[in-house]
């Protein structure tokens, strides 16, 4: 028998960006997944893209709910999937033969497995992998693997769940006490998924998520009693404390803002070819530009 793959999606007025992610599902040639939506009672046409691709959509709920984190453990909790992942609503699979090709990677009967994906500059269209190349003691200090790149046993989600008391860092925390147990990740090389820089946990240093990102940080680190070197590895690994205050790091912050300012960003890039731009075989993509049959 196939193994099914359980993809669930969270939703809040996702009507801008929603009809890609699903698109991209919708023309898997690996058939045996379960797609399912929670939506957090959209008040804009998301409920109406749903329903055009209803052929893919497993299940859907639409009710009011205290943020993603909820909605993934109520997805959790409906998923029959043998697998389960995660793709934000304004992401998407990279090609049509994905699942295709991590359901070969999952023969030895592993619990969780963790791909690359490529992430894209909603403004600019640029593009650039982020790779999943860390070690225990790299998320031990607060780096945390491409989510929408990491698919989980059922039953071992089912035993962790989210904590949805977070509004940010539930999926590190998962994937922290998951290793903390003894839990084992394996790795593969290929990206799997594009993922938008503009989501919840995207904001500049000093943004309100990046507050709420290190004050959630902190109480997690309190509350599973970690050693004191893991808290100051994450302090100065994700947040480098000692740049934000440096005369170097002033500067840059200021030739950053004037090159915004005076709109000279893309030029350089270009310019230098720093990042590649977007370009896909996807049908459907904003980013190309290309808006399906």
């Amino acid at each position: 028998m196939k193994l099914k793959i359980s993809i669930i999606i969270a939703t809040f007025n996702s009507g801008k960006t929603l009809k890609q992610t699903l698109d991209s599902i919708r023309h898997q040639t690996y058939k045996n997944i379960e797609l399912i939506i929670i939506d957090g009672l959209s008040s804009d046409n998301t409920l109406d893209i749903i329903k055009e691709y209803s052929d893919v959509v497993t299940k859907c709920i639409s009710e009011r709910d205290s943020g993603i984190y909820e909605a993934f453990n109520k997805g959790i909790e409906l998923a029959t999937g043998d697998y389960i992942g995660f793709i934000g609503s304004d992401d998407c699979y990279i090609n049509y033969n994905v699942f295709e090709s991590i359901i070969n990677d999952f023969i030895d009967d592993i619990d969780m497995i963790s791909y690359p994906i490529v992430c894209i500059d909603e403004y600019y269209k640029n593009e650039y992998i982020f790779f999943n190349n860390i070690d225990k003691e790299d998320i031990l200090t607060g780096k945390m693997l491409p989510h929408p790149g990491l698919f989980v046993k059922t039953r071992i989600m089912k035993k962790y769940m989210f904590n949805d008391k977070n509004k940010i860092i539930s999926d590190y925390e998962f994937l922290l006490r998951y290793l903390i147990d003894g839990g084992v990740v394996k790795f593969r090389d290929y990206p799997v998924a594009y993922f938008s820089n503009s989501g919840v946990s995207s904001g500049n240093f000093n943004s309100e998520s990046w507050k709420c990102e290190i004050s959630e940080h902190l109480t997690l680190y309190k509350n599973l009693k970690l050693e004191q070197k893991y808290l100051f590895g994450y302090l100065n690994k994700v947040f480098k404390y000692e740049d934000m205050i440096s005369i170097e790091y002033s500067v840059k912050l200021l030739i950053k803002n004037l090159l915004k300012k005076f709109e000279l960003v893309e030029f350089i890039k270009r310019f230098f070819r720093i990042k590649r731009k977007h370009k896909c075989n996807l049908k459907y993509c904003r980013w190309c530009g290309r808006y399906g049959e």
